[in-house]
């Protein structure tokens, strides 16, 4: 009993002893964390935020909000370099807090800067002449083109009914080099203020049709930056002399030539012969479709010809039919927005809206693209039902074709992305057919062409007629010959096959 009682009394004072300890503890903590000096309490005051101005008064110190001047951009906000436009230059406010937009979809940058390359045995000048204005990958839709020198007038009308970024890409053999820097200093400089800030413009020439020298237009073209250093050496005689070192490239960087805007338009009326008809040199097409879409830095593309006038506004209508149909941007099926064309006589203008293009065709100053010629190359599925359909406000998906019989040699001109494939660059413009090999893969991998009900496409005024030319037929038969021969058993390789595509 009394062993038991012994133990009852150990653990209470045990529990009495505990008890003491930690409140002895608590105590002692408590009074260290209210023991601050007057220094201290000072020093603990908050840190303003950026973008607050700090202000001493009576009550301490307060954070106000410090007034913005919008008229004027400090030098630290601005990129020194001289390939930066204000265009370029984003202001970015650190007090806003708002989240932006959820984008309608994600997807990689393109860096838009100047590089060398080379296809085959051409020699490309990427982002040669850049636009002053630049579009991340989600912000617009890039149309992509090409031509030689006596196709860059076109871009005005384009440039304009666009309204968005243009990637055009220049074949410039020799002299028409030369020629292509006038006309485009002229574009840029004595016309509309599109050129400038949508059009970016890719060169590419032959290796064996150099130009004589090219205008280093960017740092990146050149080695070190041109400098002179002198030092004070002394001769064998024990005379003091200067010796001067020169570095880097004396020329240096240039900028694109002044244009006389009083002077008539360079590419004139006819226009010059250019180097490469001369020469008779076969016009790479596909080399300069490919280049132009490759340097697109937005998501979507759209690969067109230079004397193709869209209608206006796609640019808008096309991502506000994206917001209202996002089921569109499933990736999981190949598909791309397909335009109708067509064309106008020569005493014609372009028709802006689809009830002028109409009226047009009924009253025959319109014709749908390439009838007297190959009519079956551009008739969209449905295209008498597309005439008839009643016109809605903004753009819709009117129906969803197939390159299938009897459509199976539709060449169509389509809105897509970066990712679809690309046109074979071992087939020229003289060849014909330059465009199908890359339909026939599409059918392959069995895209679904979705026909835009309100969006077209016009030649620039004036209808094309079917003209024999003995040279252009021969070169014609041995691209066709090759295409079969060659190039259709390659994609049946990469792709496979299904019975309903042909080519």
């Amino acid at each position: 009993m009394s062993i038991i009682w012994t133990r009852r009394v150990i653990i209470k004072a045990s529990l009495l002893f505990n008890f003491c300890a930690l409140t002895y503890v608590a105590l002692h903590a408590s009074n260290t964390s209210i023991s601050v000096s007057d220094s201290e309490l000072k020093s603990s005051e908050p840190v303003c935020p950026v973008g607050y101005t700090e202000t001493l008064t009576s009550n301490g110190k307060t954070c106000t909000i410090p007034e913005r001047n919008t008229d004027a951009v400090s030098e630290a906000e601005v990129d020194t370099d001289p390939n930066t436009t204000y265009q370029d230059v984003v202001s970015i406010d650190p007090l806003v807090t708002e989240k932006p937009p959820t984008p309608l979809f994600t997807c990689e940058g393109k860096s838009s800067e100047f590089r060398y390359g080379q296809r085959g045995s051409q020699y490309i000048l990427y982002n040669y002449i850049r636009a002053k204005r630049q579009f991340k990958c989600d912000e617009s839709i890039t149309l992509t083109t090409h031509g030689d020198t006596s196709f860059l007038d076109n871009l005005v009308v384009l440039s304009q009914r666009w309204q968005g970024p243009i990637s055009v890409s220049v074949y410039v053999p020799s002299s028409d080099y030369d020629d292509a820097i006038k006309i485009i200093s002229y574009l840029r400089q004595c016309t509309v203020p599109e050129i400038e800030d949508f059009v970016t413009f890719h060169f590419v020439f032959d290796n064996r049709h150099m130009p004589k020298s090219i205008l280093k237009l960017h740092t990146t073209q050149q080695g070190l930056p041109y400098f002179e250093s002198q030092t004070k050496v002394r001769t064998s005689d024990g005379k003091t002399i200067v010796k001067v070192t020169y570095h880097g490239d004396k020329n240096g960087k240039t900028e694109l030539p002044t244009a006389n805007c009083s002077l008539p338009a360079p590419w004139g009326s006819p226009p010059k012969q250019t180097y490469r008809n001369q020469k008779k040199l076969l016009y790479p097409v596909n080399v300069l479709r490919n280049v132009a879409r490759e340097s697109a830095t937005t998501y979507y593309v759209f690969a067109s010809d230079s004397e193709l006038y869209p209608s206006p506004n796609i640019i808008p209508q096309f991502f506000d039919m994206l917001r209202r149909n996002e089921s569109y941007l499933n990736l999981g099926k190949h598909r791309l927005f397909a335009l109708p064309i067509f064309e106008v006589y020569s005493n014609q203008t372009v028709p802006d809206s689809k009830q002028e293009l109409v009226k047009m065709l009924e009253s025959g100053m319109a014709i749908p693209f390439h009838k007297k010629i190959c009519a079956s190359c551009h008739s969209i599925p449905r295209q008498k039902e597309w005439l008839k359909a009643p016109v809605k406000e903004g753009l819709s998906v009117f129906h969803v074709g197939k390159r299938h019989k009897p459509h199976h040699n539709w060449e169509p001109i389509f809105i897509g992305t970066r990712e679809d494939p690309l046109y074979d660059e071992r087939l020229s413009w003289e060849g014909r057919r330059d465009k199908m090999t890359q339909g026939y893969a599409l059918c392959i991998l069995d895209y679904d062409f979705m026909i835009l009900d309100n969006a077209f496409l016009v030649h620039r005024p004036g209808v094309k007629v079917n003209k024999k030319d003995p040279v252009i037929g021969l070169i014609s038969q041995k691209q066709n010959a090759y295409i079969k021969s060659t190039i259709v058993p390659e994609l049946k390789v990469l792709y496979g096959s299904r019975p309903e595509c042909w080519l």
